[in-house]
């Protein structure tokens, strides 16, 4: 038997097939492209749904063996707005899009920032869904005309089923979903005007949403029993495609933008929390939340780096057939650069969450060379990555180890860095698409071939290589560090 897992990302879709030990044995993907300009950031959803289901057709044509199920995992805090024909109403607002300041701001003046963290365990911020929703309500006519608000994880699942169930990890990425009652808070939708019934139905991990209407099957090709289960916002699945199962162990995706999660002790909502945007949201383990630290800005400040800075480089590898990434990387691989750089080009993660933030580069002079440059971005993404994790010490966390998934977790120096800058060993797995695996592991145990997500871990999530700390690297970037924080106290703010 073989499961799957469909990642419908930011800037494309993967469907993976895997056996029940975690080996590949199918992938399928589509590109696409966000559009927006001047801080807004949107994708089409007529356009995401064509590459899924051009995906999922090669999948029905291609597969060398017939799925059993599979689980969605899609992009946080982005929703479709469909009417009574199901059409969509306008392009679905990416998360780093920075529509929703002054809305966040009248939420915090109306409801209080500390009643909104205690019901969604998220600190009121732009980021998340709600605030955006205030903004379609207050500026266009789009709501008045719309049937159904999906997340793309359910929007997927009903056009396969006819179904409208929505997983908790997505419904808690909106500020507007209680974590306690696992239900939508209705006094928070109609902030933006939004009745409860146009929301998908929260469900529970590891459920069956339903299989896939016959139509679907004839027009993908797929098999006609396909079971369809519950999945996820992409990091929650990538932290369960991990193997994340406890404290000890953090997950750290690497992606567009990056996610480090952690377990907490238990449910947190404290006014310290709220002050350093740490969010507490439910896990797929019983009883189990986390707590996250994010960059905004993480594969998506590489990619405007090469395309910028480093253009000469990147067009001199095209000639030469060259990865510009694998370039840079040796020759960054043994420098020691007075470059710092904070990676808030755009928007900000924690410890202050901002969409609406501006980038420094310091320490560079006329023989700063464009190999230091490149280090130092991911030096400071890992330096902004230690000082949220810095401020969150004192919640009694206990991560001993680092689990990178995602993109960024195929550059060794990148892993390297964080091993040396948090002072801990780094792993990677021999899957690199963590978030479509955790799918095939919740779609695997929702059908019973696992008794338990414990048994799926111990089956599919296997390890790859090891990166250790180098104690005296540690210490010159403790030294560096100084510095880094020093900066960000003076710049992270600036506009």
């Amino acid at each position: 038997m073989i499961y799957a897992g469909l990642d419908v990302g930011t800037s494309g879709c993967k469907l993976v097939a895997y056996d029940l030990e975690g080996q590949e044995i199918f992938s399928a993907s589509r590109r696409y492209q966000e559009t927006g300009s001047g801080g807004h950031r949107e994708l089409s959803p007529a356009l995401v749904l064509e590459k899924v289901k051009e995906t999922l057709r090669e999948t029905g044509e291609c597969c060398p063996q017939p799925i059993r199920a599979l689980a969605v995992a899609s992009i946080g805090e982005t929703v479709v707005c469909l009417d009574k024909e199901d059409r969509p109403l306008m392009n679905a607002m990416l998360t780093g899009d920075s529509r929703g300041i002054p809305e966040t701001e009248r939420l915090i003046r109306e409801k209080g920032a500390e009643y909104i963290f205690q019901i969604t365990g998220l600190p009121p911020n732009e980021l998340y869904s709600l605030p955006k929703w205030m903004w379609i309500n207050e500026n266009t006519e789009v709501f008045s005309s719309t049937e159904k608000i999906l997340f793309f994880e359910d929007y997927v699942g009903y056009v396969l089923t006819g179904q409208r169930k929505v997983s908790y990890f997505s419904a808690a990425r909106s500020l507007a979903f209680d974590i306690t009652k696992k239900q939508w808070c209705p006094e928070l939708l109609a902030m933006a005007g939004i009745r409860e019934e146009q929301m998908s139905e929260p469900t529970a991990p590891f459920t069956v949403i339903g299989e896939i209407l016959p139509q679907m099957a004839k027009e993908l090709h797929l098999p006609s029993d396909l079971k369809i289960v519950v999945g996820g916002h992409d990091q929650s699945c990538a932290a369960f495609g991990s193997g994340l199962s406890g404290m000890s162990t953090g997950e750290c995706g690497m992606g567009t933008c990056e996610f480090m999660f952690l377990m907490l002790p238990g449910p947190r909502m404290t006014p310290y929390m709220m002050e350093n945007d740490f969010t507490c949201i439910p896990y797929l383990l019983p009883d189990t939340f986390l707590t996250s630290l994010e960059i905004t800005t993480c594969g998506i400040l590489k990619n405007w780096a090469r395309d910028t800075i480093f253009r000469d480089v990147r067009e001199e590898c095209e000639r030469e057939g060259k990865n510009f990434f694998a370039v840079m990387e040796e020759r960054a691989a043994g420098v020691n650069t007075e470059v710092l750089l904070l990676p808030q080009f755009g928007s900000c993660g924690n410890p202050d969450l901002s969409m609406d933030a501006r980038g420094t580069i310091a320490g560079l002079s006329i023989h700063t060379k464009p190999e230091e440059l490149y280090r130092g971005i991911l030096e400071g993404m890992a330096f902004q990555n230690y000082l949220a994790y810095e401020r969150l010490a004192p919640l009694g966390t206990a991560m001993e180890t680092i689990t990178a998934t995602g993109g960024g977790a195929a550059s060794p120096l990148t892993l390297q860095i964080r091993a040396d800058v948090f002072n801990k060993k780094v792993i990677t797995l021999r899957n690199d698409e963590s978030g479509t695996l955790g799918c095939m592991m919740m779609a695997a145990v929702a059908d019973g071939a696992y008794q338990s997500p414990l048994e799926a871990f111990g089956r599919a999530v296997k390890i790859r290589e090891e990166y250790f700390p180098d104690q005296e690297r540690h210490g010159y970037y403790m030294e560096k560090y100084k510095k880094y924080k020093k900066l960000y106290e003076l710049m992270h703010d600036f506009k």
